[in-house]
């Protein structure tokens, strides 16, 4: 009896959900038009959904060619942009849902366009420790298993990967006090000369 009773307000929840979702999209396609001079709404989704795509794109566009405020530089992803989307400037990818098999080969993938010598590979953070659904896929869509398998996606472990970033950081804040500036990217603009330049970058 007492299922009975929880049944019918099961149903009005599962109804409200779709609302609850649908005001939260309004909401976000509010403040997109508002920080974007757009006019994006619900029926003409598909146009936001590749103004998006377009804007993360865009950071392939120096500052100078492309105003800053009219690119993308981080976007928060549920459900969308696994498939077909494809960006050499996405490097980072943060991960804080369980993914297996396809759905975490096409997640990863967004990262994995490679940029001449600046970007050979991307780099994922993963919040919810999936080594093993890695190593599942990996083995699964390219036929290795084991040790081959993690050789394949494993570049450096975080320990390494943190020490490498220490140390990247230290050499720019060497060179940055060395050329009279403060370690800030703000300061990057103030360097003197084509050689500081080509030595910061």
């Amino acid at each position: 009896a007492q299922l009975q009773e929880d049944l019918p307000q099961e149903k009005a929840d599962n109804r409200k959900e779709p609302n609850r979702k649908k005001e939260a999209l309004k909401a976000i396609m509010a403040d997109y038009n508002r920080q974007y001079g757009v006019n994006f709404d619900i029926s003409t989704f598909d146009l936001y959904y590749q103004d998006v795509q377009k804007r993360i794109k865009d950071q392939k566009y120096p500052n100078s060619d492309l105003p800053h405020d009219k690119k993308i530089d981080l976007t928060i992803v549920v459900d969308m942009l696994l498939t077909g989307f494809d960006s050499q400037y996405i490097n980072p990818l943060y991960v804080d849902r369980h993914l297996k098999y396809h759905g975490l080969i096409q997640a990863f993938s967004r990262t994995n366009r490679v940029l001449h010598g600046a970007k050979p590979c991307g780099n994922i953070l993963d919040f919810r420790a999936q080594g093993e659904a890695v190593d599942d896929a990996i083995a699964l869509f390219s036929g290795e298993a084991g040790e081959r398998a993690r050789e394949i996606w494993l570049v450096d472990p975080a320990p390494v990967v943190v020490e490498k970033l220490s140390e990247a950081v230290q050499q720019l804040e060497d060179f940055m006090q060395s050329q009279g500036v403060d370690c800030r990217p703000g300061e990057v603009a103030s360097l003197k000369g084509d050689e500081a330049r080509a030595t910061f970058i």
